[in-house]
């Protein structure tokens, strides 16, 4: 579900390149203190075995920093004391033998792991585990990374008129602007003129969406119960999609007792519309919005007073949607479709008349700071048809243990169905999250920015936007905060003004349904531990 409601001696100058790495991309703030270091030991650090993924056991290891040793009282006592608070709120329901707590912080000059407590355990990391999927993206196909969605001719084209089929060969692409508001329609406005300069002016036969190696659009695993399908949160991914599967519908009052101007988009999209939404006195806001596999709604009303208002929801095919979206593209573009829209798997290749091409890079701020989860789950699919052929969760999957393995990380430190974290079979530790972030910040100066920049931002961006503002940790923590029922997470970078910066996570595990727990006592729990990294008496 969507949390928006989601080394020593031998090692120190693999550490040193990471915090090199880290203190380059403060470009407006005092840059870390770091020492330089050589190509040699960025590639060491970039090949150094995972220790994250059991405790130490050297008994000749050195003893805890003063650091460490007031980092670890202080989280012990704030999880003692918060856990006594979920007691009290749930009367008794949530107490220490279902609430757990995980939590590891790392040093990043030192090497230092400062918190260990329960840091091996795997439990459900909800959207922290888009770190993960966005990660492999990152390493497996790189920064400057593309989808291409050829467009083929599966015929002759001869005088404007192509005797056959219009192919279009699924990439996984999102179909996604993260300023668009939904309105991706011109996104294939430019695939349809690319068409007509090639020469287009009708289509004999079908336009066929050729889904591949994707498996159809469906809920993943463990998934929430049917009843929350609808929702945003859920939306489902494929081969073809439309704004990564959501609809956006933008409601504007008018004058009382008149209806309400109302738009809904991505447009069209290709079921009925049942649209009643009247203007009422005051704020109130009573919008009910949805989609089912022949209609879509939006009905309620919407106070004068308040203006607009915005709403969210699943389209329930997103490869069906995509093909109506290009249908329409064509039509305005005159360029006539004889035929219908139809879905086919492995045809033959065609003629390339024309490309869709959307990048990567500005999807992961709408995974890793917005959480939308279908956008994850099409970057997942996406890796696996792109590494293994295999546009599938298990070959998403695949490609992620790649990506661990290929930042020296044991591929059984996570355990992933889903590229969102909405599945509750999806398992993270706080210790391996900690390693993920250490080796993904560490790895070259530009793909470190991106990944970080994609991250939300304490009391400024994203999911973090209005949580400890006003605080030292503002503007300071970089971080991808999680939430389904029972689970709430939180795992990121800090850089503290004066002191090292250091990795974290968080993980917690609590009766799923106790739901107000999390915004009670477990967002607040995270908060204070990581107000205590910018304790400069810690």
């Amino acid at each position: 579900m969507a949390d928006r409601q989601r080394p020593q001696a031998s090692a120190r100058a693999a550490v040193g390149a990471l915090a090199a790495a880290l203190a380059l991309l403060s470009c407006s703030r005092e840059a870390v203190a770091a020492p330089q270091t050589t190509p040699a030991a960025a590639a060491a650090q970039a090949a150094r075995p995972a220790e994250a993924a059991t405790p130490r056991t050297d008994r000749h290891a050195p003893l805890p920093s003063a650091r460490a040793r007031a980092l670890g009282a202080g989280f012990g006592a704030a999880i003692a004391r918060w856990t006594g608070e979920a007691r009290r709120l749930s009367q008794g329901k949530a107490h220490g033998n279902n609430v757990r707590v995980a939590a590891c912080v790392r040093a990043l000059d030192s090497g230092e792991e400062l918190v260990a407590l329960r840091a091996g355990e795997l439990l459900a990391p909800a959207s922290n585990l888009k770190l993960a999927t966005t990660a492999a993206a990152l390493i497996l196909l790189g920064r400057g990374a593309e989808w291409v969605t050829p467009v083929e001719a599966a015929g002759p084209l001869a005088s404007g008129t192509l005797e056959g089929d219009l192919v279009v060969r699924a990439s996984g692409d999102p179909l996604y602007d993260p300023r668009g508001e939904g309105r991706v329609e011109e996104r294939l406005g430019v695939v349809a003129r690319e068409l007509h300069a090639a020469g287009l002016r009708r289509v004999r036969g079908d336009l066929v969406l050729d889904e591949g190696s994707f498996e159809p659009p469906g809920p993943g695993p463990a998934w929430p119960d049917p009843s929350q399908h609808w929702a945003e949160y859920c939306a489902l991914s494929g081969g073809f999609s439309a704004n990564a599967g959501v609809l956006v519908a933008q409601v504007r009052a008018g004058a009382v007792g008149a209806p309400a101007q109302l738009a809904v988009h991505p447009s069209p999209h290709g079921l009925q519309s049942a649209y009643d939404v009247r203007t009422v006195a005051g704020k109130k806001v009573d919008v009910r919005v949805g989609a089912t596999r022949s209609t879509v709604t939006v009905k309620g009303t919407l106070g004068k007073d308040l203006g607009e208002y915005r709403a969210e929801f699943a389209h329930p095919d997103p490869v069906a949607w995509f093909g109506t979206l290009l249908a329409d593209a064509l039509r305005r573009e005159g360029i006539a479709l004889e035929g219908s829209v139809r879905r086919a798997r492995g045809l033959p290749p065609g003629r390339v008349l024309a490309t869709l091409r959307s990048p990567l890079a500005p999807c992961l701020e709408g995974i890793n700071a917005e959480s939308r989860n279908a956008l994850a789950d099409q970057v997942f699919l996406s890796l696996g048809h792109a590494v293994s052929g295999a546009g599938t969760r298990a070959g998403g999957a695949r490609a992620v243990e790649g990506a661990l393995e290929r930042l020296g990380l044991p591929a059984s430190s996570l355990r992933q169905v889903d590229g969102s974290g909405l599945s509750r079979d999806d398992r993270a530790s706080a210790r391996a999250l900690c390693a993920l972030l250490e080796r993904v910040l560490g790895s070259d100066p530009a793909t470190a920015r991106l990944y970080r920049d994609s991250l939300a931002v304490m009391g400024r961006k994203g999911t973090l936007e209005g949580r400890l503002r006003g605080s030292p940790a503002e503007g300071r923590v970089f971080a991808k905060t999680g939430w389904i029922a029972g689970v709430s997470a939180l795992s990121g970078y800090a850089e503290p003004e004066h002191g090292s910066p250091c990795v974290f996570s968080i993980l917690i595990e609590y009766p799923s349904e106790l739901g107000g727990l999390n915004t009670s006592c477990f967002k607040p729990l995270q908060d204070e531990l990581v107000a205590l990294l910018f304790d400069e008496g810690s």
